[in-house]
This record gives C-alpha cells, sequence and structure tokens, in this order.
C-alpha cells in the first residue's frame, strides 16, 4: 500500500497514522514502514531547518487502486447496498474492494513543503556519527506535505466491502475528492480495513533520506580505499548527490 500510494503521488504516507512531521525531523524506518522520530536537525546536529521551499499551491487529489476496486454515492436515507437492514441518514459512498490491498485515497487542500540547501547537513551528520549521536540507519525529512482533510480506505483481504457515510455539506456533482473528506466516518465493513481520516490540517506524506553506507567507514577510519572502490569522492563536500544521499525506500526490506 505503501509504494502504491507513493507511486501516485509522489510522496511516501506517514506511519503510524497521526504522526506529524516536520521537515528537518530526524527518523527511523521500521521493518513494518512505521517512522519512529528520533529528534530534528536543530537538535541533532545544530543546524536549524530555516525557512522552508513552498511549492505550488493548494490541490486537491482523488485516487483509487486495486483489481476491482469501485465506490457509488449513496444518498441520503438510502441503505448501504451490502450491508442489509442497515439505515443511514446520511449521504455516503458504498466502496467496494475486490482484493487485498485496494485502496481508496481523497486530499483536499494539499501544500508541499520542503527543506533547501540540503549540503550544509552533509559534514554535520557525519561528525556526530562519529560522536554516536548519529545512527547510520537515521534519515532526514527533507519534504512534508500537509493536507486540510483526507480520507484513505484501504482493503486488508479481497472482498471487503465500507460503507462511507458523510457528515458534512454534500454536493453531488462537486468534486470527488470535497465529497469523500466531508465529515467522512465508516459506517460499517465486511472485513477488516486500515483507515485514516483527517478533518484538519496534518502532515500526511513526507520524503527523507539518508547518508549511503560507505561514508560512514570512511569518516569513522579514514577508509578511502572503502570509497575508492565504490569511486565516490572522499570529499562529502564535493562528492555528487548520487554518491552522497539515498532515498529512505532504498532500506524498504522488501
Amino acid at each position: 500500500m505503501i509504494k502504491s500510494i507513493q507511486k501516485d503521488t509522489d510522496l511516501r504516507l506517514i506511519l503510524p497514522f497521526g504522526l506529524d512531521l516536520r521537515i528537518g525531523d530526524v527518523i527511523s524506518v521500521g521493518k513494518d514502514g512505521n517512522f519512529t522520530l528520533q529528534g530534528t536537525c536543530a537538535s541533532l546536529l545544530d543546524r536549524p531547518a530555516g525557512p522552508p521551499r513552498l511549492s505550488g499551491g493548494s490541490v486537491g487529489l482523488m485516487r483509487q487502486s486495486g483489481k476491482n476496486t469501485s465506490f457509488r454515492f449513496r444518498a441520503a436515507g438510502a441503505a448501504p447496498a451490502a450491508f442489509d437492514g442497515l439505515q443511514s441518514a446520511k449521504a455516503g459512498f458504498d466502496i467496494s474492494f475486490g482484493s487485498a490491498n485496494g485502496w481508496v485515497l481523497a486530499i483536499t487542500g494539499r501544500t508541499l513543503a520542503s527543506l533547501d540547501k540540503l549540503d550544509r547537513f552533509r559534514r554535520p551528520i557525519l561528525d556526530a556519527y562519529r560522536w554516536k549521536v548519529w545512527k547510520p540507519d537515521w534519515a532526514l525529512v527533507t519534504s512534508a506535505a500537509t493536507v486540510e482533510r483526507m480520507t484513505l480506505i484501504a482493503s486488508v483481504s479481497s472482498n471487503t466491502k465500507v460503507a462511507l457515510a458523510l457528515s458534512g455539506q454534500v454536493a453531488q456533482n462537486g468534486p470527488l475528492e470535497a465529497q469523500f473528506t466531508a465529515g467522512a466516518s465508516v459506517l460499517a465493513t465486511s472485513n477488516e480495513i486500515i483507515q485514516c481520516i483527517l478533518d484538519e490540517p496534518r502532515a500526511a506524506f513526507c520524503s527523507a533520506i539518508r547518508v549511503k553506507d560507505p561514508w560512514w567507514r570512511f569518516w569513522s577510519h579514514g577508509d578511502v580505499g572503502s570509497l575508492a572502490a565504490r569511486a565516490i569522492s572522499k570529499d562529502p563536500e564535493i562528492a555528487s548527490d548520487d554518491e552522497f544521499w539515498e532515498g529512505i525506500d532504498d532500506l524498504d526490506p522488501s
């Protein structure tokens, strides 16, 4: 699910849900894909994040994924199609997932903030590692996307039905992302699901980078050979971004 959503949105979903990450935060990534906040660039490196670089304006997003993933608007007072006898005075959506790991994602008001001048963190990170206050698998959050509202519903198993209720004002001919985030709540589900429903602004996606492994050995022991064997410059100030940094998704165990 993480990789599928990232492919469509360019940013990685922040897990666990509710973790409020900001640019300049320092995280570790668990095997389950969850982040653990370790500190900030200011607290660990004595380098403040500085003013963020803002990209574009506020945007909305509506995406779906998975075999036979579908949804249908349900008018107020109508019963959910898959749940006989369940009445709802609220409008909503009937969602059907034909496969496991299918998902429906609606976002309104997404804004993106990015960390500027990443090269200023290279030497402080290596020095912090030498002084044992930084670990090789830690990563620096370089961008964070804040959303005004978000509704994410994902299936754990195949043939899953979900009845979504909406408490906000719903314009049936309005943008789908606005409909799906109008005070959404799960009314009923036939199987276990994953859900994240945000009704107020919060960071929901991010990207992060870490230092590539050969630099740790070189910076600790002056092991020039280990870098030369990989055609990497021994000077962190002049190494290219591709030589020095890698994205956190390169660490995924899968």
